[in-house]
């Protein structure tokens, strides 16, 4: 079997619709996989309804942004028995309205310090959650001769105009997980600061995405020896958004072997059985 842990929809910066990406994973001959949108759970009954009609079984998940000392760190969470939480909706809409307002600004403070124009249009008119993703595919859509990298540059941490998407803290975002009973996954470690790493991972989480595609050579065998210092299980998924600059969809799985101790700690029932 192969299991992808870690997907986005158009229901935040992925290119493809939900029917779309469970058609491709299909496709791809991925058996089992996660859909984890930035900050919202509103595509994943679809994701889960159609994967059922064409044979893929989808872990109903969300992506949580937080910060910790300046890091960006992303929270990978699921739920006991593939149930999202009624809380979980509730804050989902909360943040969409949040990001709505941040992309407003951000792209103001865009066309205003890079003198671009920018098609607002085709930004806003069909997002659920406007995130940095959707910036970058609006910049780059709006001045096709841009070079790549500067339009990534002009959305970056360290870009003049940006503006952090949350103001909730790494601790924070894991007491409102563990509040609703969400387990919590470390996602893509090679994006942090490695001075930082050691201290982020002792906040609590449950299990650490040691296999990433854009991991360093050795990284994965050091994420599992962080994890089992800590008693943390070991997480994969490819962070598929169908755009450039991340992975295909199943470049990073775990085997069904592997997947077994987080079913475990999900209470997952037949379903998600080996076939």
């Amino acid at each position: 079997m192969k299991i992808d842990l870690h997907n986005h929809s158009k229901y935040s910066d992925g290119i493809l619709t939900v029917k779309e990406l469970i058609n491709l994973a299909h496709d791809k001959k991925i058996d089992i996989m996660g859909l984890t949108d930035h900050d919202s759970v509103f595509g994943v009954d679809e994701a889960y309804s159609y994967g059922k009609e064409i044979g893929v079984k989808v872990l109903k998940g969300m992506e949580l942004s937080t910060f910790h000392k300046g890091q960006t760190v992303h929270i990978v969470c699921y739920f006991k028995n593939n149930i999202i939480p009624k809380e979980l909706y509730d804050f989902s809409q909360n943040i969409i309205d949040t990001r709505l307002q941040r992309a407003h600004r951000m792209i103001d403070n865009i066309k205003d310090y890079y003198k671009i124009n920018i098609d607002e249009d085709f930004l806003f008119k069909d997002a659920c959650i406007v995130t940095r993703g959707n910036m970058y595919q609006c910049i780059i859509h709006s001045n096709p001769t841009i070079d790549h990298s500067y339009a990534q540059q002009m959305i970056s941490d360290n870009s003049p105009c940006y503006i952090p998407a949350s103001k909730m803290t790494t601790e924070d975002g894991i007491k409102f997980l563990n509040s609703i009973g969400a387990f919590k996954i470390l996602a893509h470690p090679t994006l942090i600061k490695r001075e930082l790493l050691s201290e982020i991972l002792d906040l609590g989480f449950d299990a650490i995405e040691a296999r990433y595609p854009k991991n360093k050579d050795g990284e994965e065998d050091l994420f599992r020896a962080e994890a089992q210092k800590r008693g943390m299980l070991i997480s994969a998924g490819s962070d598929f958004h169908g755009d450039d600059k991340h992975a295909m969809i199943g470049s990073s799985t775990l085997s069904y072997k592997e997947f077994v101790p987080i079913k475990n700690r999900l209470g997952l029932g037949d379903e998600f059985n080996e076939d």
